[in-house]
């Protein structure tokens, strides 16, 4: 298709992109980490996600600075979040970590902190000085029309701009989300790492017990 164009994010769209993280969050089933993890309902984590967007701090999937959009007749239709990990000076996880904690009420902390043991099993450290692939998304109406490829190329491209060295692009996505796994392997990506829990409860917590971690060469 090319009845589109491929933009940066900015905030004025802070809107679709605090939608496009909650269908991320929730990989294709009705659990939302948010409510799971945190214990806020939805109508609560948009407020809290787009507030820490607004706090724009690089270097992690909870920045508009990551984000590229596909927009077409004036409407987005599609989205890609990624960033080099420890551009930053700060490893992704720490600089998300602390905006959770500076946005979210103590008590969704605690929570959190509470449940930690639970998920480890299935955490999967970002590799420093490479591109991490955060989300993609498209709209249903949009979809099997060759857009995620565009849209990663086109990431990869501008982000090649100011980092020239890098020649790594990851991808994570849970064990049962078999459309993405798929998607991935399409545009080059192949599976190098799996880590599964063995511990129950975790499906009360994240969309599934199993995380992928995917590769491919730039």
């Amino acid at each position: 298709m090319n009845d589109f164009f491929i933009r940066d994010a900015s905030i004025i769209d802070v809107s679709f992109i605090v939608e496009t993280i909650i269908e991320a969050e929730k990989s294709g089933t009705e659990i939302f980490t948010y409510k799971t993890i945190f214990g806020l309902s939805e109508n609560e984590a948009k407020i809290y996600i787009k507030q820490m967007l607004e706090e724009e701090v690089n270097g992690c999937e909870l920045s508009v600075s990551s984000f590229k959009l596909a927009v077409s007749n004036n409407k987005i239709i599609a989205a890609t979040a990624a960033w080099v990990e420890g551009s930053e000076g700060l490893p992704s996880a720490i600089l998300k970590g602390n905006l959770l904690n500076y946005i979210l009420p103590k008590n969704c902390i605690d929570q959190a902190k509470g449940l930690s043991s639970v998920m480890h099993d299935v955490n999967i450290e970002h590799k420093n000085n490479t591109i991490q692939l955060g989300l993609v998304y498209v709209s249903k109406e949009f979809r099997r029309k060759g857009l995620v490829k565009i849209l990663i190329d086109n990431h990869i491209k501008s982000l090649k701009q100011n980092y020239k060295h890098i020649d790594q692009i990851y991808v994570q996505v849970f064990g049962n989300n078999i459309a993405a796994i798929k998607a991935y392997k399409k545009v080059g990506f192949s599976i190098i790492q799996t880590k599964k829990s063995s511990k129950k409860e975790i499906l009360n917590l994240l969309p599934f017990n199993e995380k992928i971690l995917m590769k491919r060469e730039i």
